[in-house]
């Protein structure tokens, strides 16, 4: 078996060839991170788990999608990979990943402007560009958050925004994937279980994107 530092040296040459590689890169630090040899130094993790989080950022939502159900139930995965999961994954991860995010301290409460974003709203036009102009995210973030149709993000938003229950339940129907009136309903008890301190701290890493992450109405996967 190759040493830690070589697997990295033959990991960092796969990044090296650029998006094509991507998704087998990924797989194979996955496959590293979840079965980690015992002769590899603890230290090493690290390392790899920096690489996945970058790569995991630039990678199309359904590739994502697949990798972070490998992480789900996976504790031992640092929360700052997890967030990069979080809008690609399955309503209990992201369950999961609020509830470590709310674990947190000093998180800084983002606000926006109530009635500006449901005038957005209601107008009918590009409401992912409003909203990613109003919660200072990047466009790409702001449309995967409306195409969740657990509604979880775009309670984040909410929450952490300190924006109210009303609109919210306003903006969930104006903008979100249609849904029946019930589900629509039922988005109140979802906004009502997301943390607010664990909404923010997660609002603040997709604010935090907006200068690193452009805009990619493709990503490679």
């Amino acid at each position: 078996m190759p040493t830690s530092k070589e697997r990295l040296s033959h990991l960092l040459e796969l990044a090296a060839n650029g998006p094509e590689q991507r998704a087998a890169l990924a797989e194979e630090i996955s496959d590293l991170l979840l079965d980690w040899p015992a002769q590899y130094p603890g230290a090493m993790r690290v390392t790899f788990e920096a690489l996945l989080e970058k790569i995991a950022r630039e990678m199309h939502f359904a590739a994502r999608a697949a990798l972070a159900a490998r992480f789900e139930g996976r504790n031992e995965t640092p929360l700052t990979l997890l967030n990069e999961f979080f809008l690609a994954a399955p309503a209990a991860m992201k369950d999961a990943i609020l509830a470590r995010n709310d674990e947190g301290s000093g998180a800084v409460f983002a606000r926006i402007d109530h009635d500006s974003l449901l005038s957005a709203a209601r107008a009918r036009g590009d409401f992912a560009a409003a909203l990613a102009r109003h919660a200072a995210i990047p466009p790409e973030t702001a449309r995967e958050i409306l195409k969740d149709e657990s509604g979880r993000a775009l309670a984040v938003v909410c929450r952490g925004a300190g924006v109210n229950r009303a609109t919210f339940s306003a903006l969930a129907v104006l903008a979100g994937p249609a849904r029946a009136a019930q589900e629509n309903f039922a988005l109140l008890s979802v906004f009502d279980r997301v943390p607010q301190n664990g909404a923010a701290r997660l609002l603040a890493v997709w604010r935090g994107r907006l200068d690193t992450a452009p805009d990619r109405h493709e990503a490679a996967a």
